[in-house]
């Protein structure tokens, strides 16, 4: 170990050609990713930490060696709370807060990877976090208005996605008066991209969670956001995977008495009283805090809210069924087709023989009016839910 710290530090040194000292950041990176527990030895944090930070300041570096410098950091960072440390004692937080505002690319990728690593370890270290992300720390500072901006201003899902986690991160280190980081959040919940969104879902999550001890006045922000209109449509026309992280928002915004009317003139009690239970099931932190939600809601039903909240969840009932069931049959088609050509007739030949066999009685002329009207039916019921799909022209005829 000592020996390979030395050939790293001599090819990583100021001196060194360019080419060596991005193949030793290179090689740095590799050992770090397939051997973790290399990247924990003393020598490695003490020195090549420092190095990387260096080369990665300067202003003679290349951008290649930049770009390798960056992801050797992010892979000694990742998971090693002692790393992180150095780092942030390496005034490497402000460097990276630069980079990240002024370079495109891999190289504000890597960047920004590596503030979510660090950020991540914060959010499970207490004592890391109250040392590295202050509210007096101009580094941390910077970091968080980077984070900031990308999360406003860069319309890509890559960069977006671990800006946002960071944030969520560091849930636990911003005042009630803070509030300028839960905006942006909101704002991403009604983001296109469904990843962008369950994440601002996951973040603000980190912020109303009973875990932090702000969580009353960060609801407070998110209310004040008209972040819970963007919730109801996530949950009515998001993606399913977001669902679970949504209803999971709106029961903590819940547990505050003052959030109550307007989670329930949005329509959250409907939402979670109509929750597939097959949710509840397979996240477990939703199987105790939906039915605690509900109760909670309930009382502060007006008569009015009542009849409205009834209405409409029997109204977005009958739509998911009927959803499924034009789902089911447009899936099906050449099967219906093939009914309506094939076994249809038969069936009506069928029935009318064993009508006959059975009712000798009944004229010939009442078997037919009732199957008639049984085919009518039939009919009335397949047009209803075909009439708005293309339908083959002969199959439509004879319906």
């Amino acid at each position: 170990m000592k020996e390979m710290v030395s050939t790293f530090i001599k090819s990583l040194s100021k001196t060194s050609p360019i080419s060596k000292q991005t193949q030793a950041a290179d090689l740095v990176a590799s050992i770090a990713e397939l051997n973790p527990e290399s990247k924990q030895h003393d020598l490695i944090r003490e020195n090549i930490i420092w190095q990387l930070v260096i080369l990665l300041s300067s202003e003679q570096s290349t951008l290649e060696l930049k770009i390798s410098c960056s992801k050797a950091l992010w892979k000694l960072v990742q998971g090693s709370v002692s790393n992180c440390r150095t780092l942030t004692e390496t005034k490497g937080m402000l460097c990276l807060a630069k980079l990240v505002a002024k370079e495109q690319g891999e190289l504000r990728y890597n960047c920004i990877m590596i503030i979510k690593e660090i950020t991540s370890i914060a959010e499970s270290d207490d004592g890391f976090r109250r040392s590295a992300f202050t509210s007096s720390s101009p580094a941390a500072k910077a970091v968080v208005d980077e984070l900031l901006r990308v999360i406003k201003e860069l319309d890509a899902t890559k960069l977006r996605v671990p800006a946002i986690k960071s944030i969520g991160s560091l849930a636990r280190s911003f005042s009630a008066k803070q509030s300028r980081v839960i905006g942006p959040l909101v704002a991403r919940l009604g983001n296109t991209d469904q990843d962008v969104a369950m994440e601002a879902a996951i973040a603000l999550k980190n912020f109303v969670s009973t875990g932090n001890y702000l969580c009353s006045e960060h609801s407070k922000s998110i209310i004040e956001f008209e972040g819970v209109p963007l919730l109801m449509k996530l949950l009515n026309s998001g993606d399913k995977k977001t669902h679970p992280h949504v209803l999971a928002l709106i029961c903590y915004l819940a547990q505050h008495d003052s959030n109550s009317n307007v989670l329930i003139k949005a329509g959250a009690l409907t939402a979670l009283q109509t929750i597939d239970p097959k949710v509840n099931i397979e996240y477990t932190e939703l199987e105790t805090l939906v039915p605690r939600t509900i109760s909670k809601l309930q009382p502060y039903l007006t008569v009015e809210q009542q009849q409205t909240e009834s209405s409409t969840g029997i109204i977005q009932f009958i739509t998911e069924q009927s959803k499924a069931v034009v789902d089911t049959i447009g899936g099906r088609l050449k099967l219906l087709y093939k009914g309506l050509t094939v076994y249809l007739p038969r069936l009506v030949k069928n029935s009318r023989k064993r009508i006959l066999g059975a009712i000798p009685p009944l004229k010939t002329t009442r078997i037919q009016l009732f199957l008639k009207a049984k085919c009518m039916e039939l009919a009335l019921m397949s047009v209803y839910y075909l009439k708005k799909r293309l339908v083959i022209e002969e199959p439509a005829q004879k319906l």
